[in-house]
């Protein structure tokens, strides 16, 4: 009951009691304590009683009403907290919390350690919760969201599933964005800054591309030289090619050359790229396999004997057996003995 409509109730049938005691009974009655006459009429005595218990009423309605509101204060407080805990779990983001209420300590603090995934629609949330589940709806449908607009820029950290998979959607819809992230390659996983150095070379030039030397690993070079054709070259040079690789030689192993020699076929010619193959092979041991197998596919053949003499008769011992075969029979090929993805172990 709310304490207006209490007082005035109360108010109204002290007055009926007190009207219909003094129609029956319209005397005065006399009590004296410690020397202290008091003579009020009999109604009044009626209801004086009926008036301090209204005020013990009261004192007690306010009492606990007063309780009842910080109580509910304090349950409003922790619905805030507890819509916060969502949110952040929700983004993938867990943050420790502070709960009021010991029915909430003892399981919503959880949400300080855990993140939340969603399967399916939410139709009623509040408004808070509807960003976070659009961010991530977006964020999973491959859509860039702007997180610093939204002010999660500097709130989600670099791990963050979801702040990985935003990062990703952006290499895909930008393709300027990948040289971004290669400019500030700290500021990024090592897995991202591979994809976009691969985006990056997906989209460039030999001559962009050296700006980014020490960026560039051998799958992002491999891209890069499958990508020139005969009507461009991308600015492709044997100068520039001798700097790649001389950057990369550390990682660069026998199937990489061999892939390099390969690619190197349209845009060279058969001289041009065996001069080219020979000083590589001259230069580093894991290239070898590459010349002698550009040797026999441009049938090369005498040069390929010279080559197989010039190393021991344990070295190259399946192209040894094509040798001999092609001096015999010249339609067999390399690959009538081994795969060319297995060749650097022939």
């Amino acid at each position: 009951m709310r304490l207006g409509l209490y007082i005035i109730a109360s108010i109204i049938l002290m007055a009926i009691v007190g009207i219909f005691v003094y129609m029956i009974h319209p005397g005065n009655y006399s009590y004296n304590e410690l020397g202290f006459p008091l003579e009020f009429p009999i109604a009044v005595w009626i209801v004086l009683p009926m008036f301090i218990l209204m005020l013990a009423s009261l004192v007690h309605m306010m009492f606990y009403g007063t309780k009842n509101f910080f109580k509910f204060k304090k349950w409003e407080k922790d619905t805030d907290t507890l819509d916060d805990a969502l949110y952040w779990a929700l983004l993938n983001e867990p943050q420790a919390h502070k709960f009021n209420l010991p029915q909430l300590k003892q399981t919503a603090s959880l949400l300080s350690v855990a993140t939340i995934e969603v399967n399916g629609k939410v139709e009623q949330t509040s408004e808070k919760l509807k960003e976070a589940l659009s961010i991530v709806s977006d964020i999973g449908n491959g859509k860039y969201v702007d997180l610093k607009a939204k002010k999660l820029s500097k709130v989600l950290s670099t791990e963050n599933p979801l702040y990985k998979k935003n990062i990703l959607n952006r290499l895909e819809e930008d393709e300027a964005f990948a040289e971004e992230v290669i400019q500030d390659k700290l500021s990024y996983d090592e897995s991202i800054f591979k994809i976009a150095i691969g985006k990056f070379a997906m989209t460039t030039t030999f001559v962009q591309a050296q700006k980014y030397l020490n960026a560039f690993d051998k799958e992002s070079l491999l891209i890069l030289l499958e990508r020139v054709t005969d009507e461009d070259n991308l600015g492709l040079s044997k100068e520039t090619l001798d700097t790649f690789i001389t950057n990369l030689e550390s990682s660069l192993e026998c199937s990489d050359y061999l892939k390099m020699s390969t690619l190197m076929m349209k845009q060279l010619s058969p001289i041009e790229n065996l001069a080219l193959w020979r000083e590589y092979q001259m230069k580093y041991s894991k290239a070898e396999i590459a010349y002698l197998y550009l040797l026999f596919e441009y049938e090369m053949i005498d040069k390929a004997g010279e080559y197989l003499r010039e190393h021991g008769d344990d070295d190259f011992k399946r192209f040894r057996a094509l040798y001999d075969l092609k001096k015999e029979h010249k339609k067999y090929k390399i690959t009538d003995l081994m795969d060319i993805r297995h060749i650097c172990h022939a």
